[in-house]
C-alpha cells in the first residue's frame, strides 16, 4: 500500500514541478541568477513561454525525477509512522525547488563537458571558413544591426547570420555547426554577454576581423552589478579583434564614443559629422523618409522604419557595408526594401487601428523613442508595458521614469504584470494622467479585454516591452 501512495505523491511531485522547471530554463539554466529571484518569479502552469524539452532539459529531468524516486519511496517503504510520511511529505514538497536545483548541480559537470565539445567543433569549423566574419556587440540595437548588415550585404554577397536573438557560445556553436555553408561569404554574429568575459570567449571562438560596436547602456545591469562593468566586457572586442580588423563604433552614445576614442587601431564612426548618419528625418504611419550622409554625400531616402534608435544602429550596418566593399548605389537600393527586426518598433497596421511591436527586450532610450513616435500618429493612443527588468538598483527609477514618460505619450495606459506596477503607477500620474485611464492586467486575457474595451477606430496601440512568465 505504501508504494502505491508514494507512486501517486511521486507523480503529484513530478507534475507541479513544471512551472519550476519552466523558470529555471527561462533563466538560462543559471542556479545564482535562479536562487537570487526564486521568490520574485511567478509560477504559472499556463503561459506564453512553454517548456521546451531540449536535450539538456531533458538530462535535467532524468536526473530529478531520479531524485524524486530516491527520496520518495525512501520514506514511503522505509518508515511505518503515518504522521512521519506526512511529515516527509510535506518537507519534500516545500524542498521541490532546492531538488531541481541539486539536481541541476549533479548533472552542470556533464552539462560543461558537451559545452566543450561543441565549442572545439564550432572553433574548429570557424577557423576552416574563409569568409569574412563580423561580431556585433553593445546593450542595445545587436539584433537590428545584424539584421539590417544582413539584408544590405545580400544585395552582393551570400551571407550567413547567427538566427533569432541567438547571442551565447552555444548559439554560436548552433550557427557554425548548423547553420553556416561552406558558400557563404559573410558570417555575422551577434554577441550578447550578462557577465565578464562573455564577449572575449566569443571573440575567442569566433576570430573576426570586423566588429560593430552599438550603443552601450545599463542593459542587465542586476547581472554585471554596474555600469563599469558593462562598460568593460563591451569593450572586449575591441581588446580580441584580429589584428588589422576594423570596428564601427555608434557615436551618438557617450559611452561607445568614450570607447572608440580610447581604441586605437582601425576604427570608423557612426552617427557623426563625416561618417555615415541619417538627418532631416519625417515620420508618417508608412516609415519614413529622411537624408542619408556616406562619405559626406547626402541622398533622399524612403525607409518602411521608424525610430531614431532604429536609425542609429542602420548607421552602423551601413558604415559597414562601406567598409566591406558597397557603393553608394548599392547601398541606396538596399535600404528601399529594408524591414525591420520583428518586435522591435515593427509597425504593423490594419484596417482597425494601427499596432507597433516594440515587445522585445525593452531599455530606457528605446521606449523613450517608441513612446516619441507614438506621438507622431493620429488618432487615440493607448501603450501597454510591463516595465523594464534586470535594471538592478534602478529598477524603480528607471521605471518611474518610464511611467512618466509614457503619462505624457498617450490616452490610455494599460500596466502588465505586477513587477513594475507601483513604479510605472506612480510615475504616470506624476505626469499628470488622470487614474481613470491608467488600468492594470495580470494575463494576456485580460490585455485582449482591456484593449476591446479603450480601442476605436484609428487608435495607435504600443506595445512597448514583454515579459517571460518567470516574472510576475
Amino acid at each position: 500500500m505504501n508504494i502505491i501512495f508514494g507512486t501517486l505523491f511521486l507523480v503529484f511531485f513530478f507534475a507541479i514541478s513544471y512551472p519550476f522547471a519552466k523558470n529555471f530554463q527561462l533563466s538560462g539554466y543559471d542556479i545564482k541568477y535562479y536562487i537570487k529571484n526564486i521568490f520574485v518569479f511567478s509560477y504559472y502552469f499556463n503561459g506564453k513561454n512553454k517548456l521546451v524539452f531540449t536535450k539538456r532539459m531533458t538530462r535535467l529531468i532524468v536526473c530529478y525525477l531520479f531524485l524524486l524516486i530516491l527520496i520518495t519511496y525512501s520514506y514511503f517503504i522505509f518508515l511505518n509512522c503515518i504522521w512521519l510520511i506526512a511529515l516527509c511529505v510535506i518537507i519534500e514538497f516545500v524542498l521541490l525547488q532546492p531538488i531541481l536545483l541539486l539536481a541541476a548541480a549533479i548533472v552542470s559537470p556533464f552539462e560543461r563537458w558537451i559545452k566543450s565539445r561543441y565549442i572545439t567543433k564550432a572553433k574548429k569549423r570557424l577557423s576552416q571558413f574563409k569568409g569574412k566574419k563580423i561580431a556585433i556587440t553593445g546593450s542595445f540595437g545587436k539584433t537590428s544591426t545584424k539584421n539590417f548588415l544582413a539584408q544590405i550585404l545580400q544585395k552582393k554577397y551570400k551571407v550567413c547570420t547567427t538566427p533569432k536573438n541567438y547571442n551565447t557560445p552555444m548559439g554560436l556553436c548552433k550557427t557554425a555547426l548548423e547553420v553556416l555553408n561552406d558558400d557563404d561569404e559573410i558570417l555575422i554574429v551577434e554577441m550578447g554577454a550578462r557577465r565578464k568575459g562573455d564577449i572575449a570567449q566569443l571573440m575567442e571562438m569566433l576570430q573576426p576581423t570586423y566588429g560593430i560596436l552599438t550603443a552601450v547602456g545599463a542593459q542587465h545591469l542586476e547581472s554585471f552589478g554596474s555600469e563599469e562593468a558593462i562598460e568593460k566586457t563591451k569593450y572586449e572586442l575591441c581588446e580580441h579583434m584580429c589584428k588589422g580588423g576594423s570596428i564601427v563604433f555608434d557615436c551618438a552614445c557617450e559611452t561607445t564614443k568614450k570607447l572608440y576614442e580610447r581604441y586605437q587601431n582601425n576604427k570608423v564612426a557612426a552617427n557623426v559629422d563625416g561618417g555615415v548618419r541619417f538627418d532631416k528625418i519625417k515620420y508618417s504611419a508608412k516609415g519614413c523618409q529622411c537624408e542619408i550622409f556616406i562619405d559626406k554625400k547626402s541622398h533622399k531616402v524612403k525607409l518602411q522604419l521608424i525610430g531614431s534608435e532604429i536609425l542609429k544602429d542602420l548607421a552602423c550596418a551601413v558604415s559597414m557595408a562601406s567598409i566591406l566593399g558597397l557603393d553608394e548605389k548599392e547601398i541606396i537600393e538596399a535600404l528601399k526594401d529594408l524591414q525591420p527586426a520583428p518586435h522591435r518598433l515593427q509597425l504593423l497596421p490594419n484596417s482597425f487601428c494601427t499596432v507597433i511591436d516594440d515587445s522585445y527586450n525593452s531599455n530606457i532610450l528605446g521606449a523613450m523613442q517608441a513612446c516619441e513616435c507614438v506621438q507622431l500618429f493620429s488618432g487615440p493612443k493607448i501603450i501597454v508595458s510591463p516595465g523594464l527588468v534586470e535594471q538592478g538598483d534602478k529598477q524603480y527609477e528607471l521605471n518611474y521614469k518610464l511611467g512618466k514618460i509614457i503619462g505624457v505619450s498617450c490616452d490610455e495606459f494599460i500596466i502588465m504584470n505586477e513587477t513594475n506596477k507601483n513604479a510605472l503607477f506612480q510615475g504616470a500620474l506624476a505626469a499628470g494622467m488622470k487614474i481613470e485611464n491608467i488600468h492594470f492586467a495580470s494575463t494576456r486575457k485580460e490585455q485582449g479585454a482591456l484593449l476591446k474595451s479603450l480601442q476605436k477606430r484609428g487608435s495607435v496601440v504600443l506595445f512597448e516591452n514583454d515579459l517571460p512568465d518567470n516574472y510576475k
